[in-house]
């Protein structure tokens, strides 16, 4: 393959992968009741912050990562 193509589907497949594109893609209807939001894991930082900027509603819970 030419490595044009192969540095493009790179650089595609690493956007994709971005925790901020996955969790606004992902994200269900609000609920009735409380959120509460509970993560854990080197890319839980980004998701939680992604996930706060896109819901409405007030949201609770703890997010533990390493620091760095």
């Amino acid at each position: 393959m030419d490595r044009d193509i192969l540095e493009t589907l790179f650089h595609k497949a690493v956007a994709a992968a971005q925790p901020e594109l996955a969790v606004r893609a992902h994200l269900p209807g609000p609920p009735a009741g409380r959120t509460i939001v509970i993560g854990a894991g080197k890319a839980s930082a980004q998701m939680a912050r992604a996930f706060e900027q896109a819901w409405d509603g007030p949201i609770s819970g703890l997010v533990v990562t390493r620091y760095g």
